[in-house]
């Protein structure tokens, strides 16, 4: 903070070695005998004079000095942060990809994960009121479901139809989703965030996360993690469970390996799924650090005049004292 600390109008601190000139003539003057004193005995002077032992003490001069310090200070408008314009946050989209694989099918998050991560993006999206949204559906492979829309019925609309089936390729690829988010955001890159809502990542999409989110002006990138680590069962719409390869039950257990490294590695914040709005909230305040954190070319200083004005306000609480008067 006090690397950015500056004033936004630094020629009102010229005053500030007035304020201090004056309030040394004022008081030199209030400090000095009364015209005559010379001529009495010094006992006498003593036993004479009002107030003889006031001289250490705070006087009205020293509140006035005071009080035109830190009006000048406010003045001068410090501050130490900006305020981004109000469209560039609302500018900044949010790329969701959507794992839509075989093992979002698990029913330990009733009805089932990939339901459960509906639910999820279109809370987050009714969060994000007026902000813009794209969706990008992936399993082997990545696609484009929505360019960047605030129209949340339309997204509803293709979230729901999103289903394991139609996706030409089975896996959880998630590194094919990144060159596709950097080509929907174009220029809106740092200031934007990519969310994975999946059920976990594979191993070999750790180091393309890595290399993406380290590039420069690369967006941010947050993963919600959709079920228990345990695993449920994944069914088919017709209720019989999904087969692997080998012709068992297929393996939905979550295997926190590969998000600990995306963690680690690429610096992925991961997030889980939770059954109030915690999660909701959490996503929010991560998207709106990001948003901060990128550079806004018409972003203000905020004025933070308040600082020294409450003082002077304090301050000025004297003048309703009894006897707190002032001679020039």
């Amino acid at each position: 903070m006090m690397e950015a600390f500056h004033f936004l109008r630094p020629l009102w601190l010229l005053t500030l070695p007035l304020i201090l000139l004056t309030w040394w003539l004022v008081r030199r003057q209030d400090e000095r005998s009364p015209r005559g004193a010379a001529l009495l005995a010094p006992h006498l002077r003593e036993a004479l004079t009002i107030d003889r032992d006031r001289t250490g003490r705070p006087r009205a001069v020293d509140g006035v000095a005071l009080v035109m310090l830190c009006l000048a200070v406010a003045s001068a408008g410090p501050t130490w942060s900006q305020q981004q314009s109000p469209w560039f946050r609302e500018a900044a989209p949010l790329v969701v990809a959507m794992e839509v694989s075989d093992s979002m099918r698990s029913n330990e998050l009733l009805p089932t994960r990939l339901d459960r991560a509906r639910y999820e993006v279109l809370d987050l999206v009714k969060a994000r009121t007026g902000s813009r949204t794209a969706l990008i559906a992936y399993a082997g492979t990545a696609h484009i479901v929505m360019p960047p829309t605030n129209d949340i019925r339309v997204l509803k609309t293709f979230l729901e139809s999103l289903d394991p089936a139609i996706m030409p390729v089975a896996g959880t690829r998630a590194a094919a989703v990144l060159p596709i988010a950097r080509q929907l955001l174009g220029d809106d890159g740092s200031r934007s965030t990519v969310l994975f809502v999946n059920d976990g990542f594979d191993s070999s999409s750790v180091p393309a996360l890595a290399t993406f989110v380290k590039a420069p002006q690369s967006p941010g990138v947050v993963a919600l993690v959709v079920g228990r680590e345990e695993g449920g069962v994944a069914l088919l719409p017709d209720g019989s469970p999904v087969l692997d390869p080998d012709g068992g039950r297929l393996a939905t257990r979550i295997n926190p390996g590969p998000l600990r490294a995306a963690e680690r590695e690429a610096g992925v914040t991961v997030l889980r799924a939770r059954s109030d709005d915690g999660d909701t909230r959490a996503l929010l305040r991560h998207i709106t650090s990001l948003q901060l954190a990128a550079d806004d070319p018409e972003a203000r200083w905020k004025d933070q005049a308040w600082v020294a004005l409450w003082p002077a306000l304090l301050l000025s609480l004297f003048w309703f004292r009894r006897g707190w008067t002032m001679r020039w």
